[in-house]
């Protein structure tokens, strides 16, 4: 208790001097290299952007109109959309490294899912969501979708440091850290959605983990609940070949094709991962509007494949970026996760014009808006939608010369030149100061953790 009660005075005191910045609420951003991220893929040379509350009022070129709120002068960076991550368990940050150089099942089933049982509590959820959100605002992620346990906890954290989040309760048939059976697990969603739906920066989902773990009856129930609240519905699809297999021999079809016959894809769905899709896997998701995350580096490090983005980006399937969990990433790092996947798909395909950069780009922003329900309000800079952006530094050594803003990002910049973050018109982090998180004091909780971790790890052995 002493040393909670230490690590909040701390909190308040570094904190004290950064209220000022973060109430005020109009504000403007001018003489940066503005990267719309809209319909056009606009850049703006010597833009400024004017936020009023928690939205965009004015875009334009120049010298921007008197301004008496909080002035930012970006000259020398890129201002753009934050990026969007579509698939995470932002509380595995408290198992990065914990279980590495395994394939998916094993390390699911003999270390994950063991280590969460016995670790899991609404207190460990909450300190891991922190820690995500540190390591997220420094590489310059705005909004995130993520599917895991005790959600209240992870909300409650979300809200507090003032990140974008769409959250859902993990759905599984067997017990779990949060809930002992599926229909308690139900009602968790049910009031989370009730308290949560219409949030500012807080969206609900539904989120059954996979066909491997969900029942057909929960997987059809937690889709209606979906439907009747208007909220996404995210799911691990065809993560690896293993999984495929298993459903063509269990129930005589693929996964996407069993989730197709229950009446489950459509606009609304964020498929995680969809690594081994066949063509007719493909048509569907095309028909029924499905949505991709896809999560290269975790896909790479499980060795789960390489999933055939370019022939879902030839077929109009809305292609966005997820990191993963950090157990199995090891970071939530959004411009290494897109710079990777751009290079890959070349190497795998043979192909040097696949996933250009602003191809790219558009993954890992509006692309990823859509697949969350959230391309009216953010995901690109417009006029009218929230205030989600971010500052990119382009004075070091490895962004010069920029003849390309795209090229330069993805294929040169990384996570270190992100300055500035900004969401729902709301200062994260400015000049690379974190404004709404004590990053010491979470670091000194997380190492106290996974000290026990340890010992407990070594006692089993």
């Amino acid at each position: 208790e002493g040393y909670s009660q230490q690590l909040t005075k701390n909190l308040e005191k570094e904190l004290k001097g950064k209220k000022v910045l973060t109430k005020m609420k109009d504000k403007l951003i001018k003489n940066a290299t503005i990267l719309t991220m809209n319909s056009e893929s606009e850049i703006i040379e010597k833009g400024y952007i004017i936020i009023k509350d928690n939205k965009i009022t004015e875009i334009g070129e120049g010298e921007p109109p008197k301004f008496s709120g909080l002035t930012i002068d970006a000259k020398g960076q890129f201002l753009m959309p934050g990026f969007v991550n579509t698939h995470s368990h932002i509380p595995m940050t408290i198992f990065r490294g914990i279980a590495d150089d395994l394939p998916l099942e094993e390390w699911l089933n003999n270390y994950i899912w063991p280590v969460e049982n016995k670790f899991l509590t609404e207190e460990t959820v909450a300190l891991g969501t922190r820690l995500g959100l540190v390591e997220m605002i420094r590489s310059g992620t705005t909004c995130f979708n993520d599917m895991y346990f005790y959600t209240e906890s992870i909300a409650q954290e979300v809200e507090s440091a003032g990140m974008r989040a769409v959250i859902g309760e993990g759905l599984l048939e067997f017990p779990t850290a949060s809930y002992q059976t599926i229909e308690e697990a139900f009602a968790i969603t049910k009031e989370f959605i009730e308290k949560w739906n219409g949030h500012e920066i807080i969206h609900p989902a539904v989120s059954p983990h996979a066909i491997y773990t969900s029942s057909p009856e929960t997987l059809k129930k937690a889709y209606n609940i979906a439907e009747s609240y208007d909220v996404p519905y995210h799911i691990h699809i065809s993560e690896s070949r293993n999984e495929v297999e298993q459903a063509k021999k269990e129930k005589g079809e693929s996964p996407v094709q069993y989730l197709d016959r229950l009446g489950v894809l459509s606009e609304r769905t964020i498929g995680a991962h969809c690594v081994w899709l066949d063509e007719d896997d493909m048509v569907t998701f095309q028909k029924r509007g499905v949505n991709v995350s896809h999560n290269i580096s975790s896909n790479l490090k499980l060795a789960s494949g390489i999933a055939p983005i370019p022939q879902y980006l030839d077929k109009n399937i809305n292609v966005a970026i997820g990191t993963d969990g950090a157990a199995s990433n090891n970071n939530l790092d959004m411009l290494e996760e897109t710079h990777l996947a751009a290079l890959v798909h070349k190497g795998n395909s043979l192909d040097p014009e696949v996933v250009d950069a602003l191809t790219a780009m558009k993954m890992a922003t509006i692309n990823g808006a859509k697949a969350l329900g959230l391309e009216k309000i953010t995901g690109s800079l417009e006029v009218g939608k929230r205030a989600d952006m971010i500052l990119i530094e382009t004075n070091h050594s490895y962004m010069v010369p920029n003849y390309n803003p795209y090229s330069t990002l993805i294929y040169s910049a990384n996570s270190g030149a992100v300055s500035t973050v900004m969401v729902d018109g709301k200062l994260l982090m400015h000049d690379k100061k974190l404004m709404t998180l004590n990053e010491e004091a979470i670091f000194e909780e997380v190492n106290h953790l996974k000290q026990a971790i340890q010992n407990s790890l070594k006692k089993s052995e």
